[in-house]
């Protein structure tokens, strides 16, 4: 490389230089902090210049957390499940889906999905408010009240997956069964029967539960 190149590369990753009231400043600070350290007693004015630039550096890293959340906490902060994120990030366009959160990104794309359908959300307030009756509108106000319902469930942690469930199950049953085979090395094979039998209907039941289609209103409304 060049010996102009290198100057050039050196300029473009430079740090921005401080101005000479920002310097001081800094400087002041410094001294400030080492006189801390060092157990001495500092002026009001550098004590002053201490917490400026603490609150400073407090500032420029919240910053830097802005922009690397971890999805773990995006998680807890929102009470949703991982697959439930990526969907709704799929979905509506909206960046929180990945490994680490960029707030800033997500701020904007959020501010961006409600302008761009504002319209849309009116009319579905309107809707609800509405004087006028009909059937149609009747049954779209129950749908939306059910998908609220469903919602502060599952913000609540009172609304699990049947996938989670399933696999909870299974995991309960392999135990079961691993019980099993100590019985039978203990007891001999027709205690382990029993078991055997007991876990194959509860495994019917888990079916049958967890399989089962969800009645439309329709279908309830018949039965």
């Amino acid at each position: 490389m060049s010996r102009t190149s290198k100057q050039s590369a050196s300029k473009a990753t430079a740090k921005p230089r401080l101005g000479v009231a920002e310097r001081l400043e800094k400087e002041t600070a410094t001294r400030a902090y080492r006189k801390v350290m060092a157990g001495e007693s500092v002026t009001a004015e550098e004590r002053s210049a201490l917490k400026r630039y603490e609150k400073q550096q407090e500032e420029e890293r919240r910053w830097q957390y802005y922009e690397s959340i971890p999805q773990k906490h995006w998680r807890e902060m929102s009470g949703r499940q991982t697959k439930v994120l990526h969907e709704q990030a799929e979905k509506y366009g909206i960046p929180f889906g990945e490994k680490t959160i960029n707030l800033p990104r997500v701020v904007r794309s959020l501010h961006d999905f409600l302008a761009a359908n504002a319209r849309r959300l009116s009319e579905d307030d309107d809707l609800l408010d509405a004087a006028i009756s009909s059937p149609a509108l009747e049954r779209y106000r129950e749908e939306r009240a059910i998908l609220a319902k469903l919602d502060r469930l599952e913000r609540e942690g009172q609304l699990i997956p049947r996938d989670e469930i399933r696999l909870g199950l299974g995991q309960i049953a392999a135990i079961l069964r691993t019980a099993g085979e100590m019985l039978q090395r203990q007891f001999g094979n027709d205690a382990v029967e029993i078991l055997n039998d007991g876990l194959e209907e509860a495994e019917r039941c888990i079916s049958k539960i967890c399989d089962r289609d969800v009645p439309s209103s329709d279908e309830d409304q018949s039965t």
